[in-house]
């Protein structure tokens, strides 16, 4: 008689769904295994030791535990602490810890909306080399509907007028060149919406910083600083520190969507900023947004579990 080997017998899983089928003349009861479902609420609530968590170490408790992500995102410490303070001490017990770390940082933050520079007549873009001001300055302009936009450009140079003359011809927007502060109060004079691209500068270099200021002076533009995502925390504060010495109070982040670290920028709130918007996209036509406390609290949290969700684009 040869033998048959018997069916190693699976655990059943608890609160599995149970399905009936009919197999050779009756009912089989089978249960489906249980597929795995995400939930950044449900796992930012474990503790380390329990099975989910994407790494070990995190605190247990709301508190604790976001102030860990936002250690882990690079904000600073007085920041954090400032954060952790404002997180809410009662709150229904199914309220998600992205909404319990927005209220607090709807508190702390000035999050101003992005219609403020959309709105103005005249925004001059400055920040460090490499920020992406020339496309932010595009994007602006794509943007503005009530009236012909108009893009200016002070860096004269062969390789920072070749950028910003393309996206010109593509926005079908004209283009003009400011070498000096009186050519930029001309170039402003007229009735349009126009957005000032300016050279980018070293972030030390307080002397670059002091030199915009008879620019803001002669086009009485709007100051928008310009950080990407992923600035230093130290470099965030020096930047915003000499912008806010020129009057300026706005900051346009980009590079949202393509860094997980974005604690840096945070800096720049400490110095008094409001952020105002963050672009989404390295295409220079769409992709500008306001950034909400929703849309933070999101980021810091998806970004700190090292989940790709944190690529989602901002709402």
């Amino acid at each position: 008689m040869p033998v048959r080997k018997s069916r190693k017998a699976r655990p059943a899983q608890a609160n599995a769904p149970i399905i009936l089928r009919r197999g050779r003349g009756r009912l089989r009861v089978k249960r489906t295994a249980n597929e795995p479902q995400f939930d950044l609420s449900v796992i930012a609530g474990r503790t380390g030791r329990e099975p989910g968590m994407p790494e070990p170490g995190w605190p247990s408790g709301a508190g604790p535990f976001l102030s860990a992500v936002l250690r882990a995102q690079g904000v600073p410490e007085l920041m954090v602490q400032r954060i952790a303070a404002a997180l809410p001490t009662t709150v229904p017990p199914n309220t998600r810890l992205t909404t319990r770390l927005a209220e607090a940082l709807a508190i702390v933050l000035d999050l101003t909306p992005l219609e403020q520079i959309l709105n103005s007549a005249k925004v001059m873009l400055m920040g460090p080399v490499g920020a992406g001001k020339t496309t932010l300055a595009a994007k602006l302009a794509a943007k503005v509907d009530r009236q012909p936009a108009h893009l200016i450009t002070t860096d004269t140079s062969d390789s920072g007028r070749a950028q910003i003359e393309e996206y010109a011809r593509a926005l079908g927007v004209p283009l003009s060149e400011a070498a000096a502060p009186e050519a930029l109060g001309v170039a402003t004079s007229e009735a349009m919406t126009h957005i000032v691209d300016t050279a980018g500068l070293a972030i030390a270099d307080e002397l670059a910083w002091e030199e915009l200021r008879p620019w803001i002076a002669a086009s009485q533009a709007m100051p928008v600083l310009v950080l990407p995502g992923n600035i230093l925390v130290e470099d965030a504060i020096v930047a915003a520190r000499a912008f806010h010495a020129l009057g300026g109070h706005h900051v346009v982040v980009t590079r949202f969507d393509m860094v997980r670290r974005i604690g840096g920028v945070l800096g720049a709130a400490m110095e008094g900023l409001a952020m105002a918007g963050v672009s989404v996209t390295p295409h220079f036509a769409y992709g500008l947004r306001p950034l909400t406390a929703d849309t933070l609290s999101w980021r810091l949290l998806s970004g700190a579990l090292e989940e790709d969700r944190w690529r989602a684009p901002a709402a």
